[in-house]
């Protein structure tokens, strides 16, 4: 399965996560690489302002493993059979009392959906009947567990800090894609950072000229209260989220180090 064909599956399963979703709930997907090849994660982002939910201390992680896969993801073909299951499984577990879905896994063949319950009473025999009754080719998987600080979703499901950013800067790209950049073209991308402490932000500006930044000047009559310790540097670069992101992440830290704080980033399209 090549990546075009990834990224359909992956926006069909999306589709099909979003028909349980609340008008103000903020959902994401991911594709990352494992152990046993690629993995596609869509999960519930506004959850983590609300994680754990303190009458929800249960985790139910339950699904199904399918045969009509390639390189561990479900075919174009399957991903319509695996929607009216999600559909179906969702519908059963909202009968169990109250129930948060916050994502899905799926990789290495399987599709596994996560739910947050309020006790795990009489959970496993109705799973069980259910799949018997209604999906008896499928391979079942029902896991229930005591999960009261919602490690699945926070340590699991939830992206890392480098699968956050890619995230974040992706959406960015695309806006810029959308104006018509050539993706192929190098350009200055810039990296704005606010220090309280003049000496850190000036040791900060040494070691970025040794790496081989531009420092950009400061306008002196823009009024903002980060505008004495601000810092953009610049340096050229594809529109790629990985790489972009990756120097972010190296920046961050490095700024961190001197008490600096990270502002967010910029580039112009390129359409010549």
């Amino acid at each position: 399965m090549n990546l075009a064909k990834l990224i359909c599956a992956l926006l069909l399963l999306a589709f099909c996560e979003n028909t349980f979703a609340q008008a103000d709930d903020h959902w994401e997907s991911y594709i990352a690489s494992y152990e046993k090849g690629l993995g596609i994660t869509l999960l519930n982002m506004s959850l983590k302002e609300k994680a754990p939910v303190k009458d929800q201390g249960f985790v139910l992680i339950t699904g199904v493993t399918f045969s009509d896969c390639k390189d561990g993801l479900p075919t174009p073909e399957m991903v319509e059979t695996l929607q009216s299951i999600d559909d179906a499984l969702a519908r059963q577990v909202s009968f169990l009392g109250k129930t948060t879905f916050a994502g899905s896994w799926t990789h290495n063949c399987e599709r596994l959906l996560y739910f947050y319950l309020q006790d795990s009473m009489d959970v496993r025999f109705s799973l069980q009947t259910f799949y018997k009754d209604n999906y008896p080719a499928f391979k079942h998987y029902i896991n229930i567990r005591h999960d009261p600080e919602w490690e699945g979703y926070l340590k699991f499901l939830y992206p890392n800090e480098i699968i956050l950013e890619q995230l974040n800067v992706s959406k960015v790209l695309l806006q810029l894609a959308e104006a018509g950049d050539k993706r192929d073209k190098e350009r200055p991308v810039d990296y704005s950072f606010f220090f309280p402490d003049g000496k850190n932000r000036s040791t900060f500006i040494e070691q970025m000229k040794q790496e081989g930044f531009r420092v950009a000047d400061q306008p002196k009559k823009v009024a903002s209260k980060d505008r004495p310790g601000l810092v953009t540097i610049s340096k050229p670069a594809l529109p790629d989220a990985s790489t972009i992101s990756g120097m972010i992440i190296y920046l961050r830290k490095k700024a961190a180090g001197l008490g600096g704080e990270y502002k967010g980033w910029e580039t112009v399209p390129v359409k010549n």
